[in-house]
């Protein structure tokens, strides 16, 4: 008997026909995975640290470890690109990269041009001090008092919202006293965190659009519950 397009039995038989064409999921659109495996895995560095940074010829830090450790679970070479942020993302974009690490969050504005990893950490950030100031600015709260930050980080508009002072500086390193800052970074300094947190940052790596197998496998080597940062290990380049 011959069916007709629109009889019931029909459509089910175009519809495994399909299924059977279909190649197994996840799979990368640009085939970025495989291409990888036959070749290296290319990953571009923009210098953030402690996250990532260029390093005597190599990256190291947080980001450079977690790439080097999926690598390893995937048996691919790793070929290291450094550069500035906007080359760096358009090649990501054009995929002549697989990866690019640049110590970013989830307020990133390249989001809408590129996919985020699954996180990598999540920080959250106080403003900092010693031990038993701490504990007094947990009664008498932040009113009025200078607290440093770091240019560019967007701190200073938090430290206002606490009725703190904020003071830019260069570097946390330099000077003393209260600081606001991501908890590992308050830790670095010899700072305990007060009062309620200023905020929670969610940390990823970048990929291209579209790359389905090249995101599942990257996240299976991710921590499963990341803290802030996660431990470096001592990998090799």
């Amino acid at each position: 008997m011959r069916l007709r397009i629109g009889h019931p039995a029909a459509g089910l038989g175009l519809m495994l026909l399909a299924l059977g064409a279909c190649s197994p999921y996840p799979a990368d659109i640009r085939g970025s995975l495989e291409e990888a495996r036959t070749g290296s895995l290319q990953v571009g560095v923009i210098d953030n640290p402690p996250w990532i940074e260029w390093n005597d010829g190599a990256p190291r830090g947080v980001e450079a470890d977690l790439i080097r450790r999926f690598a390893a679970d995937q048996q691919l070479e790793v070929k290291w690109r450094k550069g500035g942020e906007e080359a760096l993302m358009a090649a990501l974009e054009h995929a002549d990269l697989h990866i690019v690490a640049a110590g970013a969050s989830t307020r990133t504005p390249w989001k809408k041009r590129l996919t985020l990893s699954e996180p990598i950490a999540t920080c959250r950030a106080h403003i900092g001090m010693s031990g038993i100031a701490a504990s007094a600015a947990e009664d008498v709260g932040f009113e009025e008092m200078e607290v440093r930050v770091e240019r560019a980080t967007g701190m200073a508009g938090l430290v206002k919202k606490t009725g703190a002072i904020p003071v830019t500086v260069e570097s946390l390193a330099e000077g003393s006293g209260p600081a606001a800052a991501e908890d590992y970074r308050l830790a670095e300094l010899g700072l305990t965190p007060a009062g309620d947190p200023l905020q929670k940052t969610t940390h990823v790596l970048f990929l291209p659009h579209g790359e389905n197998a090249l995101y599942a496998a990257l996240t299976r080597s991710l921590p499963a519950s990341p803290g802030c940062p996660p431990l470096e290990d001592e990998a090799a380049p």
